[in-house]
């Protein structure tokens, strides 16, 4: 190993990490500005949280890290300077990447600025928000909840429940379970459905029964869905 290697190796910062026990069915809340966030579910009843930052360690203490535990819920937060402050009056905050593991029947709240979103496993309910960055969803079991203004969204859910997507630019892409009913009800200005162009209007499709509302809107986004026959 050379003395460059080894001087990187020892400016990069470690890891931060967390963990809570709960009853297995937590509700876990995080935001982030910059950077990315990973869910994965897994069994037990334990939330892990670890946190890595990138930049020079005075600018990592302008962007401290917060994560506790109330009850059965846990909060993970990257802040500005203060925790009181507001996301959006983040200035150049520096990348912070969470990798955060959760029950199976967790709930999930993900709000992120230009962070990408990566949910895999979790059978809770989920509400995701992100400003800039890519969405993904894979295995769920609940309602699911997903805003988005410019980064794609994408949905692989194991069993499939009532989801509602908008996007400004962003294209959709949702992947059916085996049998699954959803009635799909498509808003847009001037995206695309399964290749169609919609303007200024909206669509419907059923699938199966039709059971479960699937609702997405758009402004310039497409939507396209795969159908498990």
């Amino acid at each position: 190993m050379n003395f460059a290697l080894l001087l990187v190796l020892a400016a990069a910062p470690a890891p931060q990490s967390w963990q809570f026990d709960t009853d297995g069915t937590p509700k876990v809340s995080i935001s982030n500005v910059n950077g990315s966030v990973r869910v994965e579910a897994t069994s037990g009843k334990t939330v892990s949280v670890e946190a890595t930052q990138e930049g020079s360690e005075a600018e990592r203490a302008r962007y401290p890290i917060e994560v506790e535990k109330d009850g059965d819920e846990v909060t993970v937060r990257m802040c500005c300077g203060s925790c009181g402050k507001k996301m959006s009056q983040c200035q150049d905050p520096v990348p912070t990447h969470f990798v955060v593991k959760v029950p199976r029947d967790s709930s999930l709240e993900v709000s992120t600025v230009a962070a990408s979103v990566n949910v895999s496993g979790v059978a809770g309910e989920q509400e995701l928000s992100v400003v800039s960055g890519n969405v993904s969803v894979k295995g769920s079991r609940g309602e699911l909840e997903v805003a988005a203004v410019n980064g794609s969204v994408e949905l692989a859910p194991e069993l499939l429940e009532d989801t509602e997507v908008s996007t400004v630019s962003g294209d959709v892409k949702l992947k059916l379970p085996r049998g699954a009913g959803a009635t799909v009800d498509f808003s847009s200005v001037g995206g695309r459905f399964n290749g169609r162009g919609v303007s200024l209007g909206s669509t419907s499709q059923k699938y199966g029964n039709g059971e479960h509302d699937v609702n997405v809107s758009t402004v310039s986004g497409a939507l396209d869905i795969q159908s498990a026959e």
